[in-house]
């Protein structure tokens, strides 16, 4: 088969874009007022993730999934307490889920609403704005809202991780209430992004996750420009109304040394470009 200058350069280009982005192979979203109108998304996420792995500090099956429903945090972890970050990456079985929540931007710390039984006013003490999809404790970034969620060896808490697929039930989330799910892997290259949609009056539930084709997400940035939390009662911020996350579901972390990772996007640009050089170079020499 011939080939032309036009058709190796455009090779060379779709050979760039499939390395230095995962192929995306469903987006799962679902909006409604109340936690029934989401359930069969969230059902068919986990489904697609595999069977719920537990939380022991151990190397799981790796086609299986991890998940958090905040509602085993005690007390002293909870409203008007802070959420160490670190939480749920923890050799300790119940807590290691091999995640972990880093501030990014204006974000000062992480907090989970209070039981009614703690005697704590609980959903961060705005009832009505926040419904619970799984009762009844609530996750919430506090003085910003945006986030990073990084992945780790569930046995090993040093040691980062990938996983498949992730996604989040999100309380509260209003239509003009900005926010954008951004998927990064290994190499820190941006391989895809959600942009959450909540209700008009954002006093319903939202889910939104996604699966890639291997466990190709290393880190997900939640990139939030709305009011968010500063203490049981109060929200600042001048853009829309706040939100608050209930269940987050995701793959289970695979260990970066069982990890088939590629070569990052440059260096296989770079490969390709001399590819098509060479093949040029060659053609050009044969019609002298």
């Amino acid at each position: 088969m011939k080939l032309s200058k036009k058709y190796i350069a455009m090779m060379a280009v779709c050979l760039w874009t499939s390395a230095s982005q995962a192929a995306l192979l469903t987006a799962f979203e679902a909006t409604g007022d109340t936690a029934a109108d989401i359930q069969q998304t969230v059902d068919d996420f986990r489904g697609a993730l595999g069977a719920n792995n537990g939380n022991l500090p151990i190397n799981a099956d790796p086609n299986g999934r991890r998940q958090i429903n905040w509602d085993g945090i005690p007390d002293a972890f909870s409203d008007p307490n802070l959420l160490p970050g670190d939480f749920f990456n923890a050799d300790i079985p119940g807590r290691a889920r091999g995640i972990e929540f880093q501030a990014t931007g204006s974000t000062t710390g992480f907090m989970v609403s209070s039981t009614a039984a703690s005697g704590q006013p609980t959903a961060f003490g705005f009832d009505s704005a926040f419904p619970v999809f799984s009762d009844e404790r609530l996750f919430a970034s506090v003085g910003g809202s945006s986030f990073d969620i990084l992945f780790f060896d569930p046995s090993d808490q040093t040691t980062q991780a990938t996983v498949t697929g992730f996604g989040a039930v999100f309380s509260g989330l209003q239509i003009a209430s900005p926010v954008q799910l951004q998927f990064f892997n290994l190499a820190n290259e941006l391989i895809g992004n959600l942009d959450p949609i909540g209700t008009d009056t954002g006093d319903g539930l939202s889910f939104f996750g996604a699966i890639f084709d291997a466990p190709e997400i290393a880190k997900v940035s939640v990139i939030g420009d709305s009011r968010f939390l500063t203490e049981n009662g109060r929200f600042a911020g001048a853009r829309g109304d706040g939100f608050a996350f209930d269940d987050f579901i995701f793959g289970e972390p695979i260990p970066v040394s069982q990890v088939n990772v590629s070569a990052p996007s440059t260096i296989a640009f770079f490969i390709v470009s001399f590819v098509a050089f060479f093949t040029l170079h060659r053609k050009s020499g044969l019609k002298k």
